[in-house]
Protein backbone atom coordinates (compact mmCIF):
# COMPACT_ATOMS: atom_id res chain seq x y z
CA UNK A 1 0.00 0.00 0.00
CA UNK A 2 2.79 2.26 0.95
CA UNK A 3 4.71 1.84 -2.28
CA UNK A 4 1.20 2.49 -4.54
CA UNK A 5 1.12 6.09 -2.27
CA UNK A 6 4.86 6.93 -3.35
CA UNK A 7 4.35 5.15 -6.64
CA UNK A 8 0.43 7.81 -6.84
CA UNK A 9 2.22 10.68 -5.39
CA UNK A 10 5.10 11.16 -7.63
CA UNK A 11 2.72 10.31 -10.98
CA UNK A 12 -0.08 12.22 -9.95
CA UNK A 13 -0.18 14.87 -13.23
CA UNK A 14 0.31 11.54 -15.15
CA UNK A 15 -2.51 9.45 -13.67
CA UNK A 16 -4.51 12.90 -13.61
CA UNK A 17 -4.04 14.00 -17.29
CA UNK A 18 -4.44 10.19 -18.59
CA UNK A 19 -7.86 9.67 -17.15
CA UNK A 20 -9.16 13.15 -18.01
CA UNK A 21 -7.71 13.00 -21.42
CA UNK A 22 -9.14 9.34 -21.88
CA UNK A 23 -13.12 10.76 -20.62
CA UNK A 24 -12.89 13.61 -22.58
CA UNK A 25 -11.86 11.47 -25.54
CA UNK A 26 -14.90 8.71 -24.67
CA UNK A 27 -17.32 11.54 -24.19
CA UNK A 28 -16.40 13.13 -27.71
CA UNK A 29 -16.58 9.31 -29.14
CA UNK A 30 -20.14 9.12 -27.19
CA UNK A 31 -21.26 12.42 -28.61
CA UNK A 32 -20.51 12.00 -32.25
CA UNK A 33 -21.97 8.51 -32.16
CA UNK A 34 -25.61 9.94 -30.92
CA UNK A 35 -25.17 13.11 -33.32
CA UNK A 36 -24.70 9.78 -36.25
CA UNK A 37 -27.33 7.63 -35.35
CA UNK A 38 -30.04 9.92 -33.56
CA UNK A 39 -29.21 13.33 -35.24
CA UNK A 40 -28.91 15.00 -31.52
CA UNK A 41 -25.89 16.42 -30.20
CA UNK A 42 -25.60 16.38 -26.67
CA UNK A 43 -24.64 20.21 -25.39
CA UNK A 44 -23.23 19.51 -22.23
CA UNK A 45 -20.58 17.85 -23.57
CA UNK A 46 -18.45 20.86 -25.60
CA UNK A 47 -18.73 22.27 -21.63
CA UNK A 48 -17.47 19.44 -19.73
CA UNK A 49 -14.66 19.03 -22.69
CA UNK A 50 -13.96 22.62 -22.56
CA UNK A 51 -13.68 22.62 -19.00
CA UNK A 52 -11.84 18.96 -18.97
CA UNK A 53 -9.08 20.69 -21.35
CA UNK A 54 -8.32 23.74 -19.04
CA UNK A 55 -7.44 20.92 -15.90
CA UNK A 56 -5.64 18.79 -18.37
CA UNK A 57 -3.47 22.35 -19.48
CA UNK A 58 -2.43 22.98 -15.71
CA UNK A 59 -2.10 19.56 -15.04
CA UNK A 60 0.42 19.51 -17.84
CA UNK A 61 2.09 22.53 -16.72
CA UNK A 62 2.84 20.85 -13.67
CA UNK A 63 4.01 17.57 -15.13
CA UNK A 64 6.90 19.74 -17.63
CA UNK A 65 8.21 20.93 -14.75
CA UNK A 66 8.60 17.84 -12.77
CA UNK A 67 10.20 16.24 -15.65
CA UNK A 68 12.08 19.46 -16.47
CA UNK A 69 10.78 19.87 -19.74
CA UNK A 70 9.47 23.38 -19.41
CA UNK A 71 9.61 26.38 -21.38
CA UNK A 72 13.02 28.35 -21.22
CA UNK A 73 15.95 29.65 -23.13
CA UNK A 74 18.87 27.62 -24.11
CA UNK A 75 20.51 30.15 -25.27
CA UNK A 76 22.86 31.41 -22.13
CA UNK A 77 23.14 27.93 -21.28
CA UNK A 78 25.98 26.80 -24.03
CA UNK A 79 27.65 30.15 -23.06
CA UNK A 80 28.20 30.66 -19.39
CA UNK A 81 29.84 28.11 -16.86
CA UNK A 82 27.67 25.23 -14.89
CA UNK A 83 27.69 27.54 -11.98
CA UNK A 84 26.31 30.62 -13.56
CA UNK A 85 23.69 28.06 -15.16
CA UNK A 86 22.33 27.19 -12.13
CA UNK A 87 22.50 30.64 -11.23
CA UNK A 88 20.29 31.76 -14.47
CA UNK A 89 17.91 28.77 -13.99
CA UNK A 90 17.22 29.70 -10.35
CA UNK A 91 16.51 33.30 -11.97
CA UNK A 92 14.00 32.10 -13.92
CA UNK A 93 12.70 29.50 -11.23
CA UNK A 94 11.84 32.11 -8.80
CA UNK A 95 10.36 34.33 -12.11
CA UNK A 96 8.08 31.43 -12.31
CA UNK A 97 7.08 30.83 -8.74
CA UNK A 98 6.22 34.56 -8.65
CA UNK A 99 4.19 34.16 -11.79
CA UNK A 100 2.26 31.30 -11.08
CA UNK A 101 1.78 32.46 -7.32
CA UNK A 102 0.13 35.65 -8.89
CA UNK A 103 -2.18 33.46 -11.19
CA UNK A 104 -3.01 31.38 -7.97
CA UNK A 105 -3.74 34.27 -6.27
CA UNK A 106 -6.02 35.86 -8.94
CA UNK A 107 -7.70 32.37 -9.64
CA UNK A 108 -8.64 32.26 -5.84
CA UNK A 109 -10.09 35.80 -6.03
CA UNK A 110 -12.29 34.81 -9.20
CA UNK A 111 -13.45 31.70 -7.16
CA UNK A 112 -14.28 33.62 -4.56
CA UNK A 113 -16.96 36.01 -7.07
CA UNK A 114 -17.86 32.95 -8.40
CA UNK A 115 -19.21 31.51 -5.22
CA UNK A 116 -20.35 34.88 -3.68
CA UNK A 117 -22.08 35.29 -7.22
CA UNK A 118 -23.70 31.76 -7.12
CA UNK A 119 -22.66 31.53 -11.13
CA UNK A 120 -24.05 28.62 -12.98
CA UNK A 121 -22.72 26.75 -16.24
CA UNK A 122 -25.11 27.11 -19.31
CA UNK A 123 -25.88 23.76 -20.03
CA UNK A 124 -25.27 21.58 -16.56
CA UNK A 125 -26.52 24.56 -14.28
CA UNK A 126 -23.80 23.53 -11.99
CA UNK A 127 -21.91 25.87 -10.42
CA UNK A 128 -19.22 27.48 -12.23
CA UNK A 129 -16.25 27.85 -9.76
CA UNK A 130 -16.23 23.88 -10.05
CA UNK A 131 -14.76 24.96 -13.36
CA UNK A 132 -12.61 27.32 -12.42
CA UNK A 133 -11.13 25.78 -9.14
CA UNK A 134 -8.38 24.08 -11.29
CA UNK A 135 -6.75 27.73 -11.38
CA UNK A 136 -5.09 27.87 -8.01
CA UNK A 137 -5.05 24.22 -7.50
CA UNK A 138 -3.14 23.84 -10.61
CA UNK A 139 -0.83 26.61 -9.55
CA UNK A 140 -0.07 25.18 -6.09
CA UNK A 141 0.87 21.82 -7.42
CA UNK A 142 2.85 23.66 -10.10
CA UNK A 143 4.42 26.07 -7.37
CA UNK A 144 5.12 22.14 -5.44
CA UNK A 145 7.01 20.85 -8.34
CA UNK A 146 8.99 24.39 -9.11
CA UNK A 147 10.07 24.90 -5.17
CA UNK A 148 11.60 20.84 -5.24
CA UNK A 149 13.59 21.66 -8.47
CA UNK A 150 14.43 24.95 -6.55
CA UNK A 151 15.64 23.27 -3.68
CA UNK A 152 17.78 20.76 -6.09
CA UNK A 153 19.41 23.80 -7.64
CA UNK A 154 20.21 25.17 -4.26
CA UNK A 155 21.42 21.98 -3.35
CA UNK A 156 23.81 21.95 -6.41
CA UNK A 157 25.49 25.29 -5.81
CA UNK A 158 26.32 24.62 -2.17
CA UNK A 159 28.67 21.68 -3.52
Amino acid sequence: MKKKLYWLSHNLEEVLGATLLFSMATLAFLNVLTRYFIQYSFAFTEEIEVAAMVWLTMLGVAAAFKHKLHLRLMYLDTRVSIKNKLRLELFALLCSLFLFSLIAYLGYQHVVDLIELEVTSEALDIPEYIYVLIIPIGCALINLRITVLLLDIIKQLRT
